[in-house]
């Protein structure tokens, strides 16, 4: 008898490597591959198609020099929320950094906050990471190993917007000067990444600290309302000390498209990063796994513990992420609301564009507070509602991949009885995410005078669109499975804010455009509201909710 001997591979393969197995790096690069997909080809679409566009409606130098005029003429207080106007306007570059440089890094800034947010703070939740830290990897390893796994689709992405500038650059310029250069392309490509991972260092350094929820709400506010107070310092100068605060203002001059560059202030942005990556990797190693606060706090009344029954439960699960978003983008409704006076008076010194505003919209008057709100606060408040909705699924969904639920449906407690409670403490929690918000808005116009009625109330638009994105989520999480919930509202908020961006630049059908949820919420805070849209909201909200509660009456738990 003979026994042989073979030795046993070092570990897994390449391959198994490449696709999760055997390394926590590989397996954060597969969990965000959907993510990488979706965004890069949404970069791709978007910047090629509008690139496309704009020369075949700009093809000739007389509509280029009417471009010029047109932009030229526009006050500052409307042409902020673009960007710098610089003398190369009408060339493709100049118009491209001018009216669309700036929102490809908004979107690359939605998914490294969501992403970063909950990298490490995810698997804390579910339990994993305690198992995964008892296998001996230094936690700075996998902290290490997980923020990698998020930087590597991200570059794979802005590989993509960058070979679709060159592209663009390269192929579709009609007039002199209309040619992007690789440079600019390269350029661009580096701010708009460094851009995102600004606001996804940010929530990954708070991450630790106060939970996933409120380190994206806290990010999302700052990236957002960086922008917006960034564009609008000039004609509004009560806004300058708050936007010098943001890597919005420190990077104003750097429009790589239109070929200006200002690497200093670029370098600085990835110093940012660099720092507030190292806080995020160090408090992860060094706190208590779990462990989001250390700030000795008053205790909770029993009221707000989820003590006495599954609604009480599930609004106390999510309490403290509602008054993260709700206290975020009410002071960001505080700045502007505070801020509307000195709109009012810049309006006041274009009668021109007053009165174009009063022919387009004789029904509205965009000369007041809430007029101002309406032009800037709701097209960004109601994409922080949406990602705070994402959240609030989020919260919803761990109770079931977390392994809680098995007990919790251990007791005398019917499926539908619990998924129905979980949708109404969810509704809850958006009742005190609108309220907050209001509150902000009502002490921001109350400061500066003028009709305050009007723009509180209409900031409950924001509560319906959130609800009705809540039952969307539940709906898929309750029929699905539960770890879907939150992508879907999140998608819900990408799609709605494409069809909002390109769907007048290609002039989809009308159909297509209704699609989006946001293009039936009225204009509220100037007292205009589309009831029929509001409806449908709470149809959303409500049948969303009875349709999870039957779907997860169907199924089987699944973590």
């Amino acid at each position: 008898m003979t026994a042989t001997t073979r030795t046993l591979p070092a570990g897994p393969s390449l391959s198994r490597r490449l696709y999760g197995l055997g390394s926590i790096f590989g397996k954060t690069v597969r969990d965000s591959r959907r993510a990488m997909l979706v965004t890069a080809i949404l970069l791709a679409i978007v910047f090629l198609g509008v690139t496309k566009a704009f020369v075949a409606e700009f093809n000739t130098a007389d509509k280029r020099l009417e471009l010029v005029q047109l932009t030229q003429a526009l006050p500052p207080i409307i042409a902020g929320l673009a960007g710098k106007v610089t003398d190369n306007i009408g060339t493709m570059g100049g118009y491209l950094q001018y009216k669309y440089g700036t929102f490809i890094p908004i979107l690359l800034s939605l998914w490294s906050i969501l992403a970063l947010s909950g990298t490490l703070a995810s698997e804390t939740q579910r339990g994993s990471m305690d198992i995964l830290a008892a296998t001996g990897k230094p936690r700075r390893t996998i902290a290490l190993q997980k923020l990698a796994g998020h930087i590597v689709p991200l570059t794979i992405a802005l590989l993509v917007l960058f070979l679709s500038v060159v592209v663009a650059g390269s192929a579709y310029p009609v007039l002199p000067g209309d040619a992007i250069s690789v440079t600019s392309a390269f350029a661009y490509t580096v701010w708009a990444g460094l851009m995102a991972l600004a606001a996804g260092s940010l929530a990954f350094a708070l991450g630790p600290f106060v939970g996933r929820g409120a380190a994206a709400g806290i990010a999302g506010f700052v990236t957002f309302a960086g922008f917006i107070l960034n564009g609008y310092q000039g004609p509004v100068p009560s806004l300058a000390p708050f936007a010098s605060l943001t890597w919005w203002c420190w990077t104003s001059n750097h429009l790589a498209l239109a070929g200006y560059y200002d690497w200093t202030s670029v370098l600085l942005v990835a110093a940012l990063v660099v720092v507030l990556l190292y806080v995020g990797v160090a408090a992860f190693t060094r706190r208590d796994i779990g462990l989001t606060s250390v700030v000795p706090i008053p205790s909770t009344p029993r009221a707000l513990r989820g003590l006495g029954g599954p609604v009480g439960r599930a609004a106390a699960s999510n309490l403290g992420v509602a008054i993260a978003w709700g206290a975020g983008l009410g002071i960001f409704g505080l700045i502007l609301g505070n801020s509307s006076k000195d709109f009012l008076e810049s309006l006041q010194k274009s009668p021109l564009f007053l009165q174009l505003l009063q022919q387009a919209f004789p029904n509205t008057d965009y000369a007041t507070p809430g007029g101002f709100l309406q032009l800037l606060f709701v097209q960004f408040g109601v994409l922080l509602a949406g990602l705070a909705a994402a959240t609030f699924a989020a919260g919803w969904a761990s109770d079931e991949t977390s392994g809680r639920l098995e007990m919790v449906l251990a007791t005398p407690l019917g499926r539908v009885r619990w998924a129905l409670a979980s949708g109404a403490g969810l509704l809850i929690n958006v009742a005190t995410f609108v309220a907050i918000v209001a509150i902000g808005i009502g002490l921001g116009i109350a400061s500066s005078g003028g009709d305050l009625a009007t723009p509180v109330l209409g900031s409950l638009i924001l509560g319906v669109y959130a609800a009705a994105l809540v039952g969307i989520g539940l709906a898929v999480g309750g029929i699905a499975r539960a770890g879907w919930a939150a992508p879907a509202v999140v998608i819900v908020v990408l799609l709605t804010w494409f069809l909002q961006l390109v769907g007048p630049l290609f002039s989809l059908p009308e159909v297509v455009q209704n699609l989006a949820l946001t293009a039936h919420l009225g204009e509220t805070m100037v007292g205009r509201w589309d009831w029929g849209g509001v409806g449908m909201a709470a149809v959303l909200a409500v049948g969303g909710i009875a349709l999870g509660a039957w779907g997860f009456r169907r199924r089987d738990l699944v973590r």
